[in-house]
C-alpha cells in the first residue's frame, strides 16, 4: 500500500502571483524508514530540517489543494497522507476528509495525519518538490528537470 507525505507552499508573489502549490511524495509503506534515513542524511547540522525556504500558510489555498489531492490519493490506492502540521489548520484538513467521506467521494480507508516538519524527514521530500516547481515557474527549470519522470504536475 502507498503512503503519502504532503507539504504546501506559496510561490514568489512578485514573479508568480496567486500561485499556491501542494505536493504529495508517495512511496510504499515498507520504504518509509529508508526515505527518512536518506532525508536525514541530507540535513545540514545547522538546520532543523531540509527545507526549500520559508513560506506562509493560507487556509483557503490549502483547502482547495486538499480538495483536489485527497480524492486522487484515495484512488491510487493510498492508505494515508501525513501533512506538515500548521496547528491552526490541522482541524480543517480533517474536516475536509470527513466531508468527503460523508459525500462518498472517498472511502473510509484514507487517513490524514499531521507531523511537525522538523521532526518528520519524509515531509521534506514534498517541500523540495514544491520548491523545484516554484523555481521552474519563475524561470529556473534546473531543479524540476532533475525530478522529471518522478513528478506529476496538475493544475487546478
Amino acid at each position: 500500500m502507498l503512503t503519502a507525505w504532503g507539504d504546501e507552499s506559496g510561490s514568489q508573489p512578485d514573479r508568480d502571483p496567486d500561485t499556491y502549490l501542494i505536493a504529495a511524495a508517495l512511496c510504499d509503506e515498507d520504504d518509509v524508514p529508508e526515505v527518512r534515513k536518506t532525508m536525514e542524511s541530507l540535513r545540514l547540522t545547522t538546520e532543523k530540517k531540509v527545507h526549500w525556504h520559508g513560506s506562509s500558510s493560507d487556509r483557503r489555498h490549502r483547502r482547495k489543494c486538499l480538495e483536489y489531492l485527497l480524492p486522487n490519493l484515495a484512488e491510487m490506492p493510498c492508505s494515508h497522507i501525513t501533512l506538515e502540521s500548521r496547528s491552526h489548520l490541522d482541524a480543517s484538513d480533517v474536516d475536509i476528509l470527513q466531508k468527503f467521506r460523508a459525500q462518498k467521494v472517498i472511502t473510509s480507508s484514507l487517513r490524514v495525519n499531521h507531523a511537525v516538519g522538523m521532526v518528520e524527514p519524509a515531509l521534506w521530500v514534498a517541500d523540495i518538490v514544491c520548491g523545484a516547481v516554484v523555481q521552474s515557474r519563475v524561470g529556473n527549470p534546473t531543479y524540476l528537470a532533475k525530478l522529471s519522470g518522478a513528478v506529476d504536475l496538475r493544475q487546478i
